[in-house]
C-alpha cells in the first residue's frame, strides 16, 4: 500500500488543511468501518475519483476503497493530490488528484485506465451516516493525524462501535498514542497530545462527571440522554472542550446555561435528537456562551416533519454566534431565513440537505428565501423536494459570494427550471461549481439540453458542472456555445447521450479540460410509477439561433457533416486533456478517424462500447498517453491502427476477443509503433498463443498484464524489455517459464529493478523436471510473500493443489531430496538402456554387414561415376574369383579355355584400377560382369578377399534377381571344411567339379561356358 497525500479544505476556520506535520497522511488503505476513525474503502463502495483534475470527493461517508483491482495485483498506488482551485464545501471535500498517477510495479494496468483511474465519489448515496459523522471532534484549530470528511459539514468518518473498551482496542481510533478506561468511557491520547473521551453507545442517562477535566473532545453519541441530563453548567468541568458531540440521543430542549463554561468550544453536534426549531429554541439565548469560539454547529436531523407551520429557522438564537461559519439545519417548507442571520457575517457553509441524517422538504425557493444569508459561499440544498414550478428566478440573487451550489436529488426540479433559476446568478463571477445530479425523474424520455436552457450560464464564472443521472438523450446544436468560457470540467456521466451534431461545437469550449460523457451503465431499481408527463419530450420556449462571437470564428471541424466535405475531422476543445465515453452506445467498425490538430488530449476512455474491428488509422491525437478500450468486443486490430498514436504510455485492451488476432501477429506489427508504452493490459482476451516478436517494439514497457487467459507456454520474447517491473500471468495454464525469461528477470534484479511476477492460479509443475524453475522462484522471491493462491501440480496428480503456507520452499526441499535419489536410478537405467541399444545395433550391423557394404560401394560408385549402368548390358561375361595360390590354373588353363569359347573374362587383380581401394575394384568388377565364377579350393576358403568377393556377388544376385554365382571345385572338399556361408551360397547357386581325367575336360569346358552365358 502506498502513502497517500491528501489536503482537505473545510469552511472558514475549519477550512484549514487537515494535515500531518509533513503535509501528508501516511496510512494504509485497510480501514475498518466500525473501528474508530478508520474509513474503509473497497471497490464495492461508491468511492470514485472524479474525472476532472480538480476531482471532488463528494458525500463520502462510509466509503471503502480497496485499491486491489480484481486484477490481482497488490496495486500500490501513489496518489499525488493537490489543492483544488476552489474552496471546498464542508460536505463536499474537493481533492485534486494529479492524473499522472505513479503506478507502482505491482500495479495492474487495470490500473491503467478504466479499472483504477476514474473513481468518483459522487455516487455514494446509500451509505450509513450513523458511522459516517461520528467524529466531528477532528474539526479543530490544530490538525490531527487522521481526517476523513463526509458530506455533513466536513466531519470525518465515525469512530464506530466499540464493544469492549480495553487498552487493546487501540485499533478503533487511528491517532491514539495510548488508550485507557475511565468510568464507562475510553480515553484516547491523540497524536496532538490532546485527550478524547469516547462514550459511544454506553446507555448513559447523564453526562459523566468523572472524566479528565482537560479533555478536548467529548463524544456522547448513541446514548440515552434526555432533557433531565442537561442542566446549567453541566459541561463546566470540561472547560478545555473544543469538540462536543451529543448526536443520537433523546434531547427535546436545550435549557439556558447548558453550555456555560465551554469557552473553547469550536464544534457542537446535536444531530439526530428531537430539538424542534420552534419559538422555544429561537427565543432562547442558549448559544450565547459559545459566541466567541463556536464555528461549527450541526443541528439537522431534529425535525422530521419540516412542513409544520410553527417551525422557523432559529435566526435570533443563532445571532449570538458571530463566528459561526458552518451550519447544518433541516430545510423547512416555504420558510425564509430571518433578519437576524445578517449578524452571522462569517457564515459561509450552509447545509439544508435532506440526505440522511438530515430532513429537508423546502419545495419552493422564493426571491427572499436567502435574503439574509448573503455571505454563504457553499450551499447544499440537495434532496429537498424542490419543484421547478415553485422556484422564483431571483432566488439566488442575494448570494453574491456563492462558490458552490448543490441541487442534487431534487427530482421534480428539471433542467429547464435550473436554467431559469440561474437568472439570479447570471453575472456572478464567484460561482465556480454547480452540481445538478438527479434533477430529472428516472425513465423520463426525450430529455434534451436546449440552448434556451443555458442562456443564463454564458456570463458566469462556472468552472465545474456535474449533471449526472439526468436521462439526457441529446444536446441541441449550438447549446454548448451558451456555456461560460471559464468551464473547465463537464460531467454528464450516466445519461443517455448519443453522438450527434452538438459535437460540432466542442472546439468552442476553449478552457474545457475534462469531459465525461459516460453512458447509463449503473443499474437502478425497476420503476414503480410512470414518469410525470411534464418531463416528456419537452420543447424550449424559444431557440436562440443567434451566432455568438466564438461561433463566428472559423476553426477545424466547421465543415462537420457537410455533404460535400471530404476532409472529415472531429473538433475537440483546444485544452481538453481528459475525455471519457464509457458505455456511450457506440457500435462502430473503427476506420479512418481524424481529429482536429493542436489539441491537448492525453486521456481517452471509450471502454464498454462495441468496436469489433479496429482498422484505423487514428490521427491527430499526438499527445495521447492513456487509451482505454476495455470491454469493447474487439476481435481484430489492424497493423496500422496504432501507427499515429506513438505517444501512448498506457493501453488497456482488457476483456476483449483478441485471441486469434494476436495469435497471427507473429512479428509484432500491431504494437510495433507504440515504443513509449509503459503499461499494457491484455487480460481476459482468450489468448492461447503469443508469437516470439509480438512485443518487439516495447523495449521500455514496465507492466504487462496477461492474466485470465489460456496461455500454457510463454513463447514471446521479453529479453529486450530493460524496464520491466511487473508481469501478470495469473489464472492461465502455465506450468513453467522458459530460461530466457527467468534469466532476463534475474539480470533486472541484479541491476536493482524491483521486478514482480504474478503466476497465481496457474498449475505450476512441481516435479523433478521443473526443479530449476522452482529453485529460481525461491531464490529470487519474484512471487512475493502472498502465496495463498499459488498452486502446485505434482506428477502423480491430475489436479493442481494450493501450496503450503511455507510456499515453494518446502516443495523445493522435498524435490531436492527425492530427485537426487531418482537421479542415480535414472543414470543407471539410462546407461543400461544405452548399452542394450548398442548391442542390438552391433548385432544388426553384423547381420547385414555385406548388404551394408554392397550399398556403400554402390552409392560410392554412383557418386564417383555419376552414371547408372543398364542391368541388361555387361562389359564382361565372367568375373573370376580365386586364391592367389591358384593363379597358375586360372591363367594357364581357365582363362584360355573360356576365351576359346568366346567369353570375355575379368580376372581378379588383372583389370583393377590403380589407386583405388581393392574393395571398390572388386565391386566394380562384379557389377561389370554377367557371372561370377568362384574357383573353390582349400586356398580359396582361407582367402579373405575371395570371401569378400563371394559376399559382394551374392548381394549382387539378391538385388538384381539374377543367378550370378557359379562355383568351380578344383578338388574335393569335405563340408566340414566349408563354412555355413559358403555352403549356403553353393546350395542356392550353380556349381561344377573339375574332372581329373583329361578326356572329360573338353565337355567340362563346354558345359561351363554354357552356364556362364546363361542369364
Amino acid at each position: 500500500m502506498s502513502d497517500i497525500k491528501m489536503n482537505f479544505k473545510l469552511g472558514n476556520e475549519t477550512e484549514k488543511h487537515l494535515k500531518h506535520e509533513h503535509n501528508s497522511i501516511h496510512k494504509t488503505l485497510t480501514y475498518e468501518i466500525d473501528q474508530a476513525t478508520h474509513a474503509k474503502v473497497d471497490n464495492g463502495s461508491h468511492f470514485r475519483i472524479n474525472n476532472s483534475k480538480e476531482t471532488t470527493i463528494d458525500q463520502v461517508e462510509n466509503s471503502n476503497v480497496d485499491v486491489s483491482t480484481g486484477k490481482t495485483l497488490k496495486q500500490q498506488v501513489s496518489y499525488s493530490t493537490k489543492q483544488a482551485t476552489y474552496d471546498t464545501f464542508d460536505q463536499v471535500t474537493d481533492v485534486a488528484v494529479d492524473l499522472t498517477t505513479n503506478i507502482a510495479a505491482d500495479q495492474a494496468t487495470d490500473v491503467i485506465v478504466d479499472q483504477t483511474t476514474d473513481v468518483n465519489v459522487d455516487q455514494a448515496t446509500d451509505v450509513d451516516v450513523d458511522q459516517a459523522t461520528d467524529a466531528s471532534f477532528l474539526i479543530n484549530r490544530e490538525p490531527l493525524q487522521f481526517h476523513f470528511v463526509n458530506r455533513n459539514l466536513g466531519y470525518p468518518k465515525g469512530l464506530g462501535s466499540v464493544h469492549n473498551h480495553t487498552a487493546a482496542d487501540c485499533s478503533w481510533v487511528y491517532a491514539c498514542r495510548s488508550l485507557y478506561l475511565q468510568g464507562n468511557c475510553s480515553i484516547c491520547v491523540c497524536e496532538t497530545h490532546k485527550l478524547l473521551a469516547y462514550c459511544f453507545k454506553m446507555k448513559l442517562k447523564g453526562v459523566p462527571q468523572d472524566l479528565p477535566q482537560n479533555i478536548s473532545y467529548l463524544v456522547l453519541q448513541h446514548n440515552e440522554l434526555n432533557d433531565t441530563a442537561l442542566y446549567p453548567r453541566v459541561f463546566a468541568n470540561y472547560s478545555d472542550l473544543e469538540v462536543l458531540e451529543i448526536k443520537h440521543n433523546y434531547i427535546t430542549a436545550l435549557p439556558a446555561g447548558v453550555f456555560e463554561g465551554l469557552n473553547k468550544l469550536v464544534s457542537l453536534n446535536l444531530q439526530r435528537n428531537r430539538i424542534a426549531m420552534d419559538s422555544q429554541l429561537n427565543d432562547s439565548q442558549v448559544f450565547s456562551p459559545l459566541g466567541r469560539t463556536l464555528t461549527t454547529l450541526i443541528l439537522n436531523g431534529n425535525n422530521p416533519n419540516t412542513t409544520k407551520p410553527d417551525l422557523k429557522y432559529p435566526d435570533f438564537a443563532l445571532s449570538y454566534l458571530p463566528n459561526l461559519s458552518n451550519l447544518a439545519l433541516d430545510g423547512l417548507r416555504n420558510k425564509v431565513f430571518g433578519r437576524y442571520f445578517r449578524a452571522l457575517k462569517k457564515l459561509t457553509n450552509l447545509t439544508l440537505a435532506g440526505y440522511f441524517p438530515g430532513y429537508c422538504r423546502m419545495t419552493a425557493l422564493k426571491n427572499d428565501t436567502f435574503r439574509h444569508v448573503i455571505h454563504v459561499k457553499y450551499l447544499n440544498i440537495s434532496e429537498c423536494g424542490i419543484t421547478g414550478s415553485f422556484v422564483e428566478k431571483d432566488a439566488f440573487a442575494p448570494l453574491t459570494q456563492l462558490v458552490f451550489l448543490d441541487l442534487t436529488n431534487n427530482f421534480e426540479l428539471g433542467l429547464e427550471a435550473v436554467g431559469d433559476m440561474m437568472y439570479g446568478l447570471r453575472n456572478s463571477k464567484s460561482i465556480h461549481r454547480l452540481k445538478i445530479e438527479r434533477i430529472v425523474p428516472r425513465f423520463t424520455p426525450c430529455v434534451v439540453v436546449y440552448g434556451h436552457t443555458l442562456r443564463y450560464f454564458m456570463n458566469t464564472s462556472i468552472q465545474v458542472i456535474e449533471a449526472m443521472y439526468n436521462e439526457i438523450e441529446m444536446i441541441e446544436q449550438k447549446a454548448l456555445l451558451k456555456l461560460p468560457p471559464t468551464l473547465r470540467s463537464l460531467n454528464l456521466t450516466n445519461n443517455k447521450i448519443m453522438f450527434g451534431s452538438y459535437w460540432k461545437d466542442m472546439g468552442k469550449l476553449i478552457n474545457l479540460e475534462n469531459l465525461h460523457l459516460d453512458g447509463f451503465f449503473m443499474p437502478v431499481e425497476f420503476p414503480y410509477i410512470f414518469p410525470d408527463r411534464r418531463f416528456h419530450c419537452q420543447t424550449p420556449q424559444s431557440i436562440d439561433n443567434e451566432d455568438t462571437d466564438n461561433e463566428k470564428q472559423g476553426s477545424c471541424g466547421d465543415q462537420f457533416w457537410d455533404e460535400n466535405q471530404t476532409d472529415f475531422k472531429l473538433p475537440l476543445p483546444p485544452v481538453l486533456k481528459r475525455m471519457t465515453m464509457r458505455s456511450f452506445s457506440m457500435a462502430y467498425v473503427v476506420t479512418n478517424i481524424t481529429f482536429c490538430p493542436n489539441n491537448a488530449l492525453e486521456y481517452v476512455d471509450v471502454s464498454s462500447n462495441n468496436f469489433p474491428k479496429l482498422i484505423g488509422p487514428v490521427t491527430g491525437l499526438v499527445n495521447l498517453k492513456v487509451l482505454n478500450l476495455s470491454s469493447s468486443y474487439i476481435e481484430t486490430i489492424s497493423a496500422k491502427f496504432f501507427n499515429n498514436l506513438t505517444s501512448l504510455e498506457h493501453l488497456s485492451l482488457f476483456q476483449n476477443l483478441l485471441g486469434d488476432c494476436l495469435n497471427y501477429d507473429k512479428n509484432g506489427l500491431i504494437f510495433s509503433q507504440l515504443t513509449d508504452l509503459k503499461v499494457l493490459n491484455l487480460s481476459f482476451n482468450n489468448l492461447y498463443y503469443l508469437g516470439w516478436g509480438v512485443f518487439q517494439g516495447q523495449a521500455d514497457i514496465e507492466v504487462i498484464d496477461l492474466s485470465v487467459n489460456r496461455l500454457d507456454h510463454i513463447t514471446f520474447n521479453v529479453t529486450h524489455m530493460r524496464k520491466l517491473r511487473h508481469l501478470d500471468l495469473h489464472k492461465n495454464d502455465i506450468q513453467t517459464l522458459p530460461t530466457g525469461l527467468t534469466d532476463h528477470i534475474s539480470s533486472l534484479l541484479e541491476r536493482g529493478v524491483n521486478v514482480t511476477l504474478d503466476m497465481r492460479q496457474n498449475p505450476i509443475s512441481c516435479g523433478c523436471e521443473n526443479l530449476d524453475f522452482l529453485q529460481w522462484v525461491v531464490n529470487t522471491r519474484v512471487f512475493g510473500s502472498d502465496l495463498y493462491l499459488y498452486y502446485c501440480k505434482f506428477p502423480d496428480s491430475d489436479r493442481a493443489v494450493r501450496v503450503e503456507p511455507g510456499g515453494y520452499e518446502d516443495v523445493v526441499k522435498r524435490l531436492v531430496h527425492s530427485c537426487s535419489s531418482q537421479a542415480v536410478l535414472y543414470t543407471v537405467v539410462s546407461c543400461v538402456t544405452l548399452l542394450i541399444m548398442l548391442i542390438l545395433l552391433a548385432a544388426v550391423i553384423y547381420r547385414f554387414r555385406w548388404t551394408l557394404r554392397y550399398w556403400y560401394h554402390a552409392a560410392k560408385l554412383k557418386i564417383s561415376s555419376n552414371q547408372q549402368m543398364d542391368s541388361d548390358q555387361f562389359k564382361y561375361d565372367v568375373f573370376v574369383s580365386y586364391a592367389s595360390k591358384d593363379i597358375d590354373f586360372v591363367v594357364k588353363e581357365l582363362c584360355p579355355r573360356l576365351k576359346e569359347r568366346n567369353l570375355t573374362v575379368y580376372v581378379h587383380g588383372e583389370k583393377f584400377k590403380v589407386g583405388c581401394y581393392i574393395a571398390d575394384n572388386i565391386y566394380t568388377g562384379i557389377r561389370k560382369c554377367r557371372k561370377t565364377l568362384v574357383v573353390v579350393t582349400q586356398n580359396m576358403l582361407a582367402s579373405r578377399w575371395c570371401n569378400y568377393e563371394l559376399q559382394i556377388a551374392r548381394e549382387q544376385a539378391r538385388n538384381t534377381g539374377r543367378n550370378v554365382l557359379v562355383f568351380l571345385f578344383l578338388e574335393e572338399l569335405p563340408t566340414s571344411r566349408m563354412g555355413m556361408g559358403v555352403l549356403t551360397h553353393i546350395k542356392s547357386s550353380t556349381y561344377i567339379m573339375y574332372p581329373k581325367l583329361p578326356q572329360y575336360r573338353g565337355a567340362f569346358w563346354d558345359k561351363l561356358a554354357d552356364d556362364l552365358r546363361s542369364s
